[in-house]
């Protein structure tokens, strides 16, 4: 059976749940339960801490997870990241109180207090850049230790940088972009590679979705070829006679989400008629 890991909680628990749903594994959540099974699929979802599930890959106690890419290039995990989720996405920042000397790299001098949830990463960063500063790592409310004289900086996640602006801090240097990611342990790509694969293409064709629109619209033959020239979809348009009395064709496409508006005039400028704009569950390139 194949075992994945999934946040319990925090803000990656809910995106993963509905990725999962859409890519066809519908794991049952009642926020209690440890775990759970989908017995026809052969895959079982353990419920877990995101900052444990790096380790439980590398450890082979789960095949695969999804966790953040902060949390395992902290714990320095020997895992394989089989893709990007698209969503969870964060800065491993550097910060300063907003009335600090401190407004660049330069700035940050031998000695100077850092507090963080990510040691690992902060520390060698500044030793890459020939800084020594004293690490103190605590386990949240990161954003406090400046202000009750604990350190000089801090080094945190930022997602809208909200959070920095309500406690007085700014914006330093970004040390590390992160999203969440897909992950699989390296043994059991080489024993389960065909059930982490169907998994794993799965999720992909949900991401590669989104954000697309599929068009269908009947165009007068002699538009066709500035159609053509107009647009070229995932590696050209489909174009299909209509049975009419007019010289028609029918012509499917897709195109990004945002740009559906002007599409829409556009084909209607080429005489498009009968348009016709659907979602896309699934894209498989």
């Amino acid at each position: 059976m194949l075992k994945i890991a999934i946040p319990k909680k925090g803000r990656l628990s809910n995106p993963c749940l509905e990725i999962l749903k859409k890519s066809g594994y519908e794991f049952e959540d009642s926020g209690r339960k440890l775990f759970s099974r989908i017995e026809e699929k052969n895959i079982e979802a353990v419920f877990v801490r995101t900052q444990d599930i790096p380790e439980y890959v590398q450890d082979q106690v789960v095949d695969m997870g999804i966790t953040g890419l902060d949390i395992i290039r902290e714990r320095e995990a020997d895992i394989e990241i089989m893709q990007k989720m698209g969503f969870g996405k964060c800065t491993l920042t550097i910060a300063a109180p907003k009335n600090s000397s401190i407004n660049k790299l330069d700035d940050i001098k031998n000695g100077m207090k850092i507090v963080t949830e990510f040691p690992n990463i902060t520390n060698k960063y500044f030793k890459d850049k020939g800084i020594n500063l004293k690490v103190i790592e605590v386990s949240g409310s990161t954003e406090i230790a400046p202000y009750l004289g604990v350190s000089d900086l801090i080094s945190d996640i930022v997602s809208t940088g909200t959070t920095l602006v309500m406690n007085n801090l700014k914006s330093i240097i970004p040390i590390l972009d992160s999203e969440a990611v897909l992950i699989a342990n390296r043994d059991s790509l080489k024993k389960k590679g065909g059930e982490i694969e169907l998994l794993s293409s799965s999720i992909k064709s949900v991401l590669d979705a989104q954000g697309k629109k599929y068009i269908m619209v009947n165009l007068p033959t002699k538009s066709l070829a500035k159609f053509e020239k107009e647009f070229h979809g995932l590696g050209g348009p489909t174009v299909m006679d209509v049975i009419s009395k007019e010289s028609l064709v029918a012509a499917h496409f897709v195109v990004d989400e945002k740009k559906v508006s002007e599409t829409i005039q556009k084909l209607k400028r080429m005489g498009g008629t009968g348009i016709l704009i659907t979602p896309i569950e699934r894209l498989v390139n």
